[in-house]
Formats: C-alpha cells, sequence, structure tokens
C-alpha cells in the first residue's frame, strides 16, 4: 500500500512537519471519506493534523510541487511520446462553515461560499494517469459592475486556463508533445493566440460562435457544410455518478480548417498579438442516439494540430475521451474524499486539506487504471504479503490464503468487492468509486487486525 515516503521532501524547512505530512497522508488514506479524527484513529493523531494545518511552515504548494514531480516521474518511466494535459474546474461548496472565513461566492447565489478549484491532470493517450501537474484554488470576489466588456484577460477569471497552459507547459520532460485539453470553458480566442505564440498544442470543445477568413461567414456554418468523411463507433463507459450507461456510439465525422478572426471585443495584449489564427476542426455526432434519456454526442472541436485525415480526426476525437479522467479526479475528490465536508477556521487550511486529499485520489485513479493494462502482474507490485493475504481471507471468506500471490486484476478486484462491487459478468470493471470504498473497509481491517 502507498507509503508516501517521497513526500518527506516538501521542504517546509521543519524535519517534523515533513514527517507529519507523510504520516498525515498515510492516517487521511485509510478511511478518506471519514472525519479526519475516525482517518487519524484517536483525538490526539486528529489534533497533531490540525496543528500541521495551522502551522505556517506547511502550505498546500508544497504538496502539488511534490505532486507534479512524481507526476513527471511517472511521464519519463512509461516513455510517453504523447501527454494530454486536462484541464477542467470544479466548485467546492462550503456554504455550510459560516464561520470560516476567506471564501469567495461559487454561484449567482449571493450566500452560496467556497472556492473553485482549476486543475490539469496528466494523463496518457492509453488512459494512464500520471497525476496532477497543477491546482489552482481560486477565491471570487463580489462581482466589479464598472468593468467594461473588454478587458484584457489578465483581468478575468478564465485567465486560469492560460496560465495553465503556460505553468504545467514547463514541467514536460523533454521529447515529449504535452496537448492541452479542455471543455467548452476553454474556448478562449486569447488562450488560443497564447498557445501559438509559444508553440503549445491544444484540443478544445467549441462554444462560441466566430468569424472565420475577412468575410461574414461562421465557424458553425463551415462546419455545417463539411463533408462526412466517415463513421467511428466509440466506446462511451458507464458513469456511476452522472448515471450514464456504457454504450457504443456510432458517431459521424468531419474535419477542416479555417482561420478564426480576433472578435472585437478582445483588446490585443502585445503588439504582437495575432490578427486571426489558424486552426483545425473536427465534427462528431452520434448517430440513432438511444431513447433512454441519455444525452447524445455532439462534438466540435477546435485544435492547431494539423489533421489530415480521417484517422488523424479519430485520433483527436479518442483523446478528447480523455477530458472524462479529471471528471472522475473531480469525483473521487468530493465523493471519495469527502472534500466538501472538511471544516477548519479558515479557507487557506481547507486548501491545504485539499493538497493533501488531491494525493489520495490521484492514488486511488492510479490503482484502477493499473489493475486494467498490467492485470497479470503479480498484486505485489500494490500489497505486503501480509496485505494480500489478508485482502484474499477477507474477499474470499476463508482462512487459508494461497501460496502464490494473486494478480493485480484479482487484488483490485477484491477490493472493489468490499466497496460493494458484485463482480458479476454483466457489471464491466470496478470504477473509481467501488474502489476508493473498498480502500475504506480495507484499511480498517487492517488497523484493527494490528490489535489481534
Amino acid at each position: 500500500m502507498e507509503e508516501y515516503r517521497e513526500y518527506e521532501g516538501i521542504g517546509s524547512g521543519d524535519v517534523d512537519i515533513d514527517k507529519r505530512v507523510v504520516r498525515t497522508l498515510q492516517q487521511l488514506s485509510k478511511e478518506p471519506s471519514e472525519s479526519n479524527q475516525k482517518s487519524c484513529g484517536d483525538i490526539h493523531q486528529a489534533k497533531a493534523v490540525y496543528r500541521m494545518l495551522s502551522n505556517g511552515k506547511f502550505k498546500g504548494e508544497q504538496v502539488r510541487k511534490v505532486s507534479a514531480e512524481e507526476s513527471v516521474m511517472r511521464m519519463e518511466a512509461s516513455k510517453a511520446e504523447v501527454v494530454l494535459v486536462v484541464q477542467d474546474s470544479s466548485a467546492l461548496n462550503y456554504t455550510n462553515l459560516r464561520e470560516t472565513e476567506g471564501f469567495g461566492r461559487i454561484s449567482s447565489n449571493k450566500k452560496s461560499k467556497g472556492i473553485i478549484l482549476h486543475n490539469a491532470l496528466g494523463v496518457g493517450v492509453d488512459d494512464e494517469i500520471y497525476g496532477l501537474l497543477g491546482q489552482e484554488i481560486i477565491v471570487r470576489s463580489e462581482p466589479d459592475e464598472s468593468k467594461t466588456p473588454k478587458r484584457k484577460i489578465e483581468e478575468k477569471e478564465s485567465n486560469k486556463w492560460l496560465k495553465m497552459m503556460e505553468e504545467t507547459e514547463k514541467l514536460l520532460p523533454a521529447g515529449v508533445m504535452g496537448v492541452h485539453v479542455s471543455d467548452r470553458e476553454g474556448d478562449i480566442y486569447e488562450y488560443f493566440e497564447r498557445c501559438e505564440q509559444i508553440g503549445s498544442k491544444y484540443l478544445c470543445r467549441r462554444t462560441h460562435e466566430r468569424k472565420i477568413d475577412s468575410g461574414s461567414r461562421v465557424l458553425a456554418q463551415y462546419i455545417d457544410g463539411l463533408p462526412e468523411v466517415g463513421e467511428l463507433v466509440l466506446k462511451v463507459p458507464r458513469d456511476s455518478h452522472t448515471k450514464r450507461q456504457a454504450r457504443e456510439a456510432k458517431l459521424s465525422v468531419k474535419f477542416g480548417a479555417a482561420e478564426i478572426v480576433r472578435p472585437v471585443n478582445v483588446p490585443k495584449a502585445a503588439e504582437n498579438g495575432l490578427e486571426k489564427v489558424r486552426v483545425y476542426v473536427i465534427s462528431a455526432v452520434e448517430k440513432d442516439a438511444p431513447q433512454d434519456g441519455s444525452e447524445p454526442i455532439c462534438w466540435q472541436l477546435i485544435t492547431n494540430i494539423a489533421i489530415n485525415s480521417f484517422g488523424e480526426a479519430v485520433q483527436k476525437i479518442n483523446w478528447y475521451t480523455k477530458r472524462w479522467r479529471v471528471e472522475d479526479f473531480h469525483y473521487t475528490l468530493k465523493s471519495g474524499c469527502s472534500i466538501e465536508k472538511r471544516q477548519a477556521s479558515s479557507e487557506t487550511k481547507i486548501e491545504k486539506l485539499i493538497a493533501l486529499y488531491s494525493v489520495i485520489a490521484i492514488g486511488i485513479m492510479i490503482m484502477t487504471w493499473f489493475s486494467r493494462v498490467n492485470p497479470d502482474v503479480s498484486c505485489e507490485v500494490l500489497f505486503t504479503e501480509d496485505e494480500w493475504k489478508i485482502l484474499y481471507c477477507v474477499a474470499k471468506k476463508t482462512q487459508f490464503p494461497p501460496e502464490t500471490p494473486p494478480s493485480v486484476y484479482e487484488a483490485v478486484r477484491f477490493v472493489a468487492i468490499l466497496g460493494g462491487f458484485p463482480a458479476r459478468k454483466s457489471d464491466g470493471e470496478p470504477g473509481v468509486k467501488s474502489i476508493w470504498m473498498g480502500l475504506s473497509q480495507f484499511r480498517t481491517i487492517l488497523f484493527a487486525k494490528q490489535f489481534c
């Protein structure tokens, strides 16, 4: 099981704090969905955690830095040539923490308060989870009604996309092409412009209508007029937290190239600002969509990576599906680690907890991925001998473990079974929810075994 020893090097300037960070990660990961006191085992250990959170020498950024370094090491070990840097935001609601200071509004409701969490997750084209490359905590101030619509991107919250792109681009190993993937919120002209200027690659879902070339044509009209070049059958995975059922979607695919003209309400940031950017567009529209209420796929994607064939268009569509991984991360953080139920006296302390639980959430996701792509490897890469024997006996309801350790695939399914996964043939593969619930149960069992 994960020991988190690499986090002894967070560099707080206090050896005791560095060791306490490791100890805290080990304790909180035992039962990540439970209260800090229950995860820690007793009130004295829980108080030690809160003392660490109150210590100014310990900062969430220290944890995030090590987490990013670990992510880069996984990339280098995988020898990946392409890494998808998937960005997305999620609102964390702390409205019930009425006495906690430092939060901002998270919706149009003036009474709501919390933070906006913006993450950049490193994902392989084969779905490998490398880890968090960047994380930004955004506390919104009250809107200034005097501001004009024609503001520079640096004055807007949407600047988070540009900042994260630039910061994570610097982290990528030499020889690795990073592709910055975003949903519709990343459809920002200044973002496309900045990527062109520094040589970054992006893949974004279109939402805004934009003029193309120098005439009056708009992008939607151009895409509508493109010919279908082929069909793609895409496997849409089951998603328990959105109640999406697994299915095969037949997509009609189109692609083309155009030049997007700078919008009139976008001021030039510098003399080298671009009046237009060349983009490649992809349309993927589901045919014969199910009538069960599932949202049919209807994607229009924009990228600055040249697309000259149906195969290259299909590749980019498959890359875009990896954006689901950052949604898995947010779900694991919220449901698996109950991050919105954490209590502290200030936003700064909550921020530190977010950094710690983000590490735990990533660990759960990596285990899920590893068991799927390395099913036959011995489970001793994840569990000690005592751990896998206990896991086997509990899952199989026997007192006699085998002499040979089970595979990673079998062991992770044992964990998922503890988390409520039925493990029937029709159930497919366990998801992050059953795995984090199973890990919570298993770590409780391990803790109890220490006193037997």
